[in-house]
C-alpha cells in the first residue's frame, strides 16, 4: 500500500487526505494460481492495483490462448476498454501466482471525481499508462525483430524471464516457444 500512497503524493502531487480516502473505497480480493480476475464475455466494472503477484491477461480464438500483458507488484489491472465502455471485454486475466489485488469500483471512482475534482490526476495517470503500454507494445510488432521484442520485454519488465513461463513470454511476443529458446540461446552466443 506503501508504493499507492507513494504515487498519491509523490507523483500526482495529491495529499494523504486524498489517499486516505481513496483507500477507504478500496476492497480486498484474493486470487488463487490460475484464478481469474475476470473472464471474457463480462463487463469491468473496477480498476485493481497488484500488491503483490503475477497476472496475465490473454484473448483466445480458434488457436489458442495469446499471451496481451501482464501485470506484476504495483500494477495497476483492469480489462480496460470494458472498464472505458462498460462493454462485454474480450480478453481474460489469470493469477499466475497467488495475488493480491485492491480493486475500486467504477461507481465509486466515478463518486470520488465528482465530490473532487482532483481525483481526475488519478484517471489521468492511469489512462495514459495504458495508452503508452498497448502503443508501445504495437509498434514493438511493426517494427522489431522477436529477439528485439524480448530485449524490450525484459528492459519493461525486469526480471520477467524468473517469474512467468517461457510458454507466456513466447506467447506474449507471438512466437513459438521453441522460437524463444532459439533466440535466447543466440543471444547467449552472441554475447
Amino acid at each position: 500500500m506503501e508504493s499507492l500512497m507513494s504515487l498519491f503524493t509523490e507523483k500526482l502531487g495529491l495529499d494523504m487526505s486524498h489517499f486516505e480516502l481513496f483507500r477507504s473505497q478500496l476492497k480486498l480480493k484474493n486470487l488463487k494460481k490460475k484464478e481469474h480476475l475476470i473472464r471474457e464475455g463480462s463487463v469491468c466494472h473496477f480498476i485493481g492495483f497488484v500488491s503483490s503477484g503475477t497476472l496475465r491477461s490473454y484473448v483466445m480464438n480458434e488457436e489458442g490462448e495469446f499471451n496481451n500483458d501482464f501485470y506484476f507488484d504495483h500494477d495497476f489491472v483492469s480489462a480496460y476498454t470494458s472498464f472505458l465502455t462498460q462493454m462485454p471485454t474480450n480478453c481474460n486475466i489469470e493469477a499466475l501466482t497467488d495475488s493480491t489485488i485492491y480493486t475500486i469500483s467504477s461507481e465509486k471512482l466515478n463518486t470520488l471525481i465528482t465530490q473532487d475534482s482532483a481525483f481526475l490526476k488519478l484517471g489521468k495517470y492511469i489512462s495514459d499508462l495504458y495508452f503508452i503500454r498497448k502503443c508501445r507494445r504495437e509498434t514493438s510488432f511493426l517494427k522489431q525483430t522477436a529477439a528485439e521484442r524480448l530485449e524490450g520485454l525484459s528492459t519493461l519488465y525486469p526480471g520477467i524471464q524468473q517469474r512467468v513461463s517461457q510458454y507466456h513470454i513466447a506467447s506474449y511476443l507471438g512466437i513459438k516457444p521453441e522460437s524463444l529458446s532459439r533466440i535466447k540461446l543466440l543471444t547467449y552466443i552472441n554475447k
